[in-house]
């Protein structure tokens, strides 16, 4: 996979000394999130930064060991957009027929015994029927740089979804800085698969993210349908499934362990180094559907082959955004990678 060439740049460009223009704090150098450009008056030297009114960033100055990542950017990304999480247990949307232009709809299983269903025509055990979401479905890691997972669209907005019709689509969601995700997580990736609709979720609010634990929302009924069973013999009460916050669910990892087995690792997740965050914002695209995510959903768009093909093995190393984070490499080295990445 290639690196994009923003951050073959960035590398190269924070490769030597640079001129920080924001943030105005002490450790500006350690967390730069702007750099100037090499055109730039301030760019030519320390003198000429300090006289800016900036801060000059030394190469060899151990200060700089961390630098912001550099997130995406160009035509193919939305940008400004952020998420939130739910688990409702309910059968999902596009696992009804003639939902996106997909091989066949999005997999359901049967809520009192888990198998897969066969028929995309029972009916969700929010509505009195016997099809929920699979547990499957939750998120999981793949490597320190990307994880896996399934959400529900947005219906309409400024991004380019529009509901029905992005079912069993995949996007590459990369956890940005401009708001709500925890600094550890920007710069790297979370690629879901499209099986539910949000009609809650319009304007700049792209995804909901399926996370067991994170809120059942108006549908409160399913999870306790599909999970009677409880604790030591007893039964789950409604509350059990997001710690009786229907909006947001759990506000602490202690909280998963009130859920059935099958759903805590997911739960969990939310909680570790691959997200720990809340309705963090993201740049995303849409990409080719990795196998991992259409073996559980089993679906398949029909133009998957026109978009790029995600590499998981490249995220390796604190993912493809975010490798501005570790000690920044020689001026050589980052044209070196450059030379074999392009």
């Amino acid at each position: 996979m290639r690196l994009p060439l923003a951050v073959l740049a960035a590398l190269a460009r924070t490769a030597a000394s640079y001129c920080c223009f924001y943030p105005e704090t002490t450790d500006r150098c350690v967390n730069c999130q702007s750099i100037a450009e090499d055109s730039n008056y301030c760019a030519a030297s320390e003198t000429k930064c300090n006289e800016c009114g900036h801060v000059w960033c030394a190469a060899n100055d151990d200060s700089t060991a961390a630098a912001t990542p550099v997130l995406p950017d160009g035509p193919e990304w939305q940008l400004g957009t952020y998420t939130t999480r739910y688990w409702d247990c309910c059968k999902p949307s596009c696992a009804w027929n003639s939902k996106g232009d997909v091989d066949r709809p999005v997999l359901a299983c049967e809520a009192e015994t888990g198998e897969i269903l066969t028929d995309a025509n029972v009916a969700s055990v929010c509505d009195g029927g016997t099809a929920a979401s699979c547990a499957s479905n939750q998120p999981w890691t793949y490597n320190d740089g990307v994880s896996l997972g399934f959400a529900a669209a947005s219906v309409g907005g400024n991004h380019g979804l529009n509901g029905d019709e992005n079912c069993g689509q995949c996007y590459e969601l990369v956890w940005s800085n401009e708001g709500g995700a925890h600094p550890d997580i920007v710069g790297k990736s979370h690629i879901i698969q499209v099986t539910n609709i949000g009609y809650d979720v319009t304007g700049d609010h792209s995804f909901d993210l399926q996370i067991p634990g994170g809120g059942q929302g108006i549908f409160d009924t399913g999870c306790v349908r599909q999970f009677p069973g409880g604790l030591f013999g007893g039964y789950y009460s409604t509350d059990d499934f997001d710690c009786g916050v229907r909006y947001g669910g759990c506000a602490d990892e202690t909280g998963c362990s009130r859920l059935p087995s099958e759903l805590r690792a997911g739960c969990e997740w939310r909680f570790g180094d691959s997200y720990g965050s809340d309705n963090p914002y993201v740049r995303f695209r849409r990409v080719r559907c990795p196998a991992e995510l259409v073996e559980i959903s089993g679906s398949t768009p029909r133009d998957d082959d026109e978009y790029e093909a995600v590499d998981l093995d490249a995220y390796a190393g604190g993912g493809l955004y975010s490798r501005a984070l570790g000690r920044r490499p020689g001026f050589a080295l980052a044209l070196f990678l450059g030379g074999l990445m392009i």
